[in-house]
């Protein structure tokens, strides 16, 4: 009887082992910059993982006359700050973590020189500190699209993980030649494509997961028109084919799950 409890104990660690919650931590630029690993994020959550967003700007010169009459400034970022809290409870994970800098800024010539990119590393380390997540996603050096806000936010994301001593993984987005053409046949700005070779965490994604970013994405409604939300899904859907690439940042390694 005493071996049997023993052995029911040891059972019940090891599921209980086996079901402990982890923490992912995604860091993006902009609202809406979470669409291209939105389909992953739902999944971990779905999966009963606590995910957590955080943009570092207010967006609030993201405008765009054909799908909303909304002047850039204050009023657009109010608008851009629900449309990313929308998003997040589609995808079923935390509210946004919003850093509140200024869309397009973070580059700017500053006193210090760095500013902007510094706070955010700032505020990356303090979640880092605070979150204890396993698992940090940000912008690869190519930005996506090139663009510097996107750039300069993974940027200040690396900087902190290789000043630190945590263990936490870090991962960068990416696209193949092959997944981002599809994206590029409608996009006005062109996508950097990453070599596979470096693409060697591929996490696969259910029909669920990807209704949820197909909602999560349509929350952005000051940025795209339904047509073109449409289209953008279309093409990524082709693309992913099921499945989101990543990049580790440091070493050859190969996994399809972001927490092994």
């Amino acid at each position: 009887m005493k071996r049997l409890i023993i052995f029911v104990f040891l059972v019940c660690a090891c599921a209980a082992a086996q079901n402990k919650s982890q923490t992912i931590l995604a860091v993006f630029a902009h609202p809406d910059d979470e669409t291209t690993v939105g389909p992953v994020l739902a999944r971990y959550a779905r999966e009963g993982n606590k995910v957590y967003l955080a943009i570092a700007t207010r967006g609030e010169k993201g405008t765009n006359p054909r799908a909303a009459a909304i002047p850039a400034g204050d009023a657009l970022a109010k608008v851009r700050s629900d449309e990313a809290a929308c998003a997040c409870r589609q995808l079923g994970i935390e509210p946004p973590i919003l850093f509140g800098l200024n869309d397009g800024e973070l580059g700017a010539i500053a006193s210090p020189l760095g500013r902007d990119i510094q706070i955010v590393a700032d505020r990356v380390e303090k979640l880092i500190a605070d979150l204890h997540p396993d698992v940090v996603i940000t912008w690869g050096p190519d930005g996506g699209y090139g663009h510097p806000d996107h750039r300069l936010v993974g940027n200040a994301v690396t900087q902190v993980i290789q000043s630190s001593k945590t263990s936490v993984k870090l991962y960068y987005v990416g696209f193949s030649p092959d997944q981002v053409k599809f994206v590029n046949e409608m996009w006005p700005m062109k996508w950097h494509a990453t070599d596979p070779a470096y693409l060697t965490v591929n996490v696969a994604f259910s029909k669920d997961d990807q209704a949820a970013y197909h909602r999560a994405l349509e929350c952005h409604k000051s940025q795209f028109r339904l047509e073109g939300m449409q289209k953008f899904e279309s093409a990524l859907d082709r693309g992913w084919n099921g499945t989101v690439s990543f990049r580790p940042w440091f070493g050859d390694h190969r996994s399809d799950d972001l927490f092994k």
